[in-house]
Order: C-alpha cells, then structure tokens, then sequence
C-alpha cells in the first residue's frame, strides 16, 4: 500500500514538472512570436513613412517644373484634420474604437485664397433640367446607403475603401521623364470584391451608362457591418474621379466640369468639396489646378489601407460628360461654370469688347513632353509660317494689340488671363481651343484646321455655341500646304480676311 502511494506521488510530481515545461515553452513561443509581430509593424511603419515622405518630395520635383502650383497636392496624406488655419494629427473615439479622424487639409493662410463662392449658382426657380432628371431618375439602395442617380453616378454613406482589394503598382504622381514609355493601362487600378465595403442587406446591383468603370467599382463592393474596424474615418463631402486623357486639357475640363456640377447637385460648394483620384497617373501640368478649383485633393494611393467616407459620391466619367454632347443641348451651369473658374484663381471675367482696340491672341502648337507615351514629344497640327502670319496681321491690323504664344508652357493662371482679355482667339485644332470657355461673353474664336484632320471635329465650335460666342473654321483644301512636320503653311491675305471678317460680325464694321 506504502509502494503504492510513493508511486502515485512520484507520477504526480512527473506531472507537475512537464505542465510546468509546457507552460514554460509557451511562454516563449509567444514572446518568439510578439517579437516577429513588432519588427514586422515596424517594418511595415517604416514602409508607410517612406511612402508618406516619397510622394510630396516627388510632387515638389515635379511643380518645379511649373510657375503655380500649389504645394499641397499631396501631402493630404500626413496632415489630416484641421485646427483654424494650420493641420494637424489627432485621435478621437468613435463608435468606442479609437480613430483618427480625416479631415482633408485646404491651403493654408498664408497662401492666397480663392475667390470661391459659398453659395449656389443656381435657385430653385432655375434649377437644371438634368437635375430633375437626376431626381426623377434617383434607385435607394441599401436602405438608403447607396443613391443611384440616371445610372451616371453613386451617392454613397459609411461607405469603406480598403486598398488591398483595389490595386495598383504604381502611386501616381512620379515624373514623367521617370516612368517614359510606361504602358496607359499600368496607371489604373484593378478592382477586387472588397474594395468598397458597405453595411448593407445584400450586395446592391446597379449598373452605369456606356463602358463605365463604375460599373467595376459596384462589382467589387463586399457588404460588411458599418462597425468594422478602419484606419480612418473622413467626415467630408469627396467626390471620387477617374481621369481618362488626363494631360488634355479638353478631356479633363470634362473631369473639372463633371465636379463642379455633381457638387452643385449636392448643394455643396468649393469649400466643403474634396477630391478623391483614383488613378495613378504621372504627374501632369494640370494636376495643381485641382486643389485650385475644390478644398483639397488626394489621391487613393494616399489614404490609409481602410479609410471610411461618411459621403462619397462616384463622380460622372469623363466621357459621359454632358460637354461631351455637342451643340445641342447647352451644358448646364455652363457660364456658372466659366465664372467659377476663374474667380478660383481671382481673375475678373467681366471684360467689355473695345472695337478701337481689338486683342487678338494666337495660340501656337510646339512639341513639348505632356505624358510617357510620346517621349519625343512631338506635336502635329503646328503652324509652318508663325512669324509671317503674326507680322502680317499686325501690320493690317495696327489698332489692335496681336500677340502669339504657346500657352501650354505658362501656368494655368497665366493662361486664364491671357485668354480672359482676348477678343479674337486664333489656333490650330488641338486642346488649347477648349480656352474658349473663358473668353469674355462677346469674343470669337477662328480654328484651324489641317489638310489631314477632318472638319467635322466639333468639340469647340459646341462651346462657342453654347456660349454665344463667333465661330470660324478655316480648312486647308490644299495639301501642298501641309510639311513633313505635321505643320501647315497658311497664307497671311487668307489669315488676315479670317480677322476682317470675324471684326465685322463682332463689332459690325
């Protein structure tokens, strides 16, 4: 009996120690691992500041390369809430998870303001007709989640952006002298289910006019609780925009216009209305004038992995723009939309024609570097005779003030206000025409067209039709005229009685 007690004494005592073992090697298992865990956050730490610190020194390489831009492109992504003028980082609870709270940043004081209107440009006794269609037009998803309106565009709420289900190798924003030859379709991003995530019943369906990426943004919405855990939240009105064509300046005028009107839907004005961009585009001279035109802009590659849009609003694509449909119908808010432009960088759009004193402004077309799929930056539909056409004309015309200049190589508010203060814009078919917006109320525009282009392009004679404006064309009927550098000889007496003519019909002498 005595043998039998020892022996269970000793098998207990065997126990004791091998849970004791166990126990030990489980306690270093897990230090083992919480160690890997914290070089791994710190890694991953590390990652995220270099991607912090990397975009805004690109951004400042490549503004150097333009007169006005607005340091503050992108460096969104480390100032996120606002405190009076300057920003800074905070933490705040919500739903008992501790956030940080997003606050897209705006220019700071010491940077002139623009001259933004914090109202409407449109009363109820005025509202455009496409916003009551909109309206009639209007599908509630999601209990009430999710408002789809005429298939062109998606209001959204609480709803969640996860990067790791829309993705993209590159950021966006490099220079294009570094990302040369670089293949278009390596600048947009690829849309997984769980790239937006909303708190929903069931997954919405909905789909968008023509071949629309909206279309793949609803295909890749996972429904998910609204309590999830994110990153961020951004309490701010956003619009998220895709750009197509991103360094033509008639293509993105669509993109600017399609932002401005979708915010005057939403009764919004510049100062509450932010700017999403999801795409990774190089850098291009028209970037700056986004944060110029709406409070701020970032793009997807700067929010953190999981960021929480209380409103975001999928903007219309730029090809269903509505200045996309020529002559006929007029745009809407189309002169609202000039005004609004130009007081953004505080340029007086209130002009009076001086027939004594006509200003005649030629837009020239030069070779120039715009985005990595034309290194050599060649340029067709160039003026051969520059200096022959200008002198020309100012010697017929010595009452009015002519001047010629490729305008793409000054900033956008130079351009502005060169084209604000024309009477007569002259230039070859290309983007720069798109400028006609902003000519004053009672101007022409003379366009010029090569042997080798049609004629029927109407992208600018819609908008002088749209605006009131004079509209001429010349077409070169003789291809001798046309040289091996894709420019056009064009014989001043025809340039001249282009002028003549369109003086007459302006100011009826």
């Amino acid at each position: 009996m005595k043998s039998c007690f020892k022996v269970f004494r000793h098998r207990r005592r065997n126990v004791i120690l091998l849970l004791v073992v166990v126990a030990a090697i489980c306690l270093i298992f897990l230090a083992f691992n919480d160690n890997l865990s914290t070089k791994s956050s710190a890694k991953a730490v590390q990652r995220r500041s270099s991607h912090v610190v990397e975009l805004p020194r690109t951004t400042a390489i490549a503004y150097s390369h333009t007169k006005e831009i607005d340091t503050r492109i992108h460096k969104v992504s480390k100032k996120w809430t606002l405190n009076g003028s300057s920003a800074h980082l905070s933490s705040v609870r919500l739903n008992k998870q501790k956030l940080n709270r997003l606050s897209f940043v705006r220019r700071g004081s010491s940077s002139k303001q623009p001259n933004w209107n914090p109202g409407l440009y449109y009363n109820a006794s005025s509202t455009p007709e496409v916003f009551l269609q909109w309206r009639r037009e209007r599908e509630v998803m999601c209990d009430g989640r999710m408002v789809g309106y005429d298939h062109e565009f998606v209001e959204a709420r609480d709803l969640t952006v996860d990067r790791k289900f829309c993705t993209c190798a590159l950021q966006g924003g490099e220079l294009i002298q570094d990302v040369i030859n670089q293949e278009e379709l390596a600048e947009y991003y690829t849309f997984d289910v769980g790239c937006f995530q909303i708190g929903c019943a069931k997954r919405p369906s909905y789909f968008f006019n023509g071949e629309n990426h909206l279309t793949k943004w609803m295909y890749s919405i996972a429904v998910r609780e609204v309590s999830d855990k994110v990153d961020r939240v951004i309490d701010d009105f956003t619009i998220a925009v895709t750009r197509y064509e991103y360094a033509n300046l008639f293509h993105t005028m669509t993109d600017w216009y399609n932002a401005f009107v979708v915010m005057q839907f939403f009764n919004r004005s510049s100062f509450d209305t932010n700017i999403l961009i999801v795409d990774a585009h190089p850098y291009g001279a028209l970037d700056s004038v986004w944060t110029q035109l709406f409070n701020s802009t970032v793009r997807l590659a700067g929010i953190p992995t999981r960021t929480r849009f209380r409103n975001l609003v999928w903007g219309i694509m730029g090809y269903n723009s509505l200045m996309k449909i020529f002559v006929s119908p007029t745009p809407p808010l189309i002169e609202d939309f000039r005004s609004f432009f130009l007081s953004a960088y505080n340029i007086d759009s209130r002009r009076q024609i001086d027939c004594a004193k006509l200003s005649i402004l030629f837009i020239w077309r030069h070779n120039y570097l715009a985005h990595p799929r034309n290194p050599s930056g060649f340029v067709s539909r160039k003026i051969h005779n520059e200096e022959q056409l200008i002198q020309y004309v100012k010697r017929k015309n010595s009452n009015s003030v002519v001047t010629g200049i490729q305008i793409d190589s000054y900033g956008m508010r130079q351009q502005l206000q060169l084209v604000a203060n024309a009477d007569i814009l002259v230039g070859m078919h290309g983007a720069g025409l798109t400028h006609a917006m902003f000519l004053p109320k009672r101007s022409a525009l003379i366009e010029l067209v090569p042997n080798y282009w049609s004629p029927m392009a109407e992208h600018f004679k819609a908008i002088c039709v749209w605006r009131g404006l004079v509209y001429k064309q010349w077409f070169n009927n003789d291809p001798r005229n046309e040289f091996s550098d894709q420019s056009t000889n064009i014989a001043p007496q025809i340039m001249n009685t282009l002028i003549k003519n369109t003086v007459r019909e302006l100011c009826g002498n």
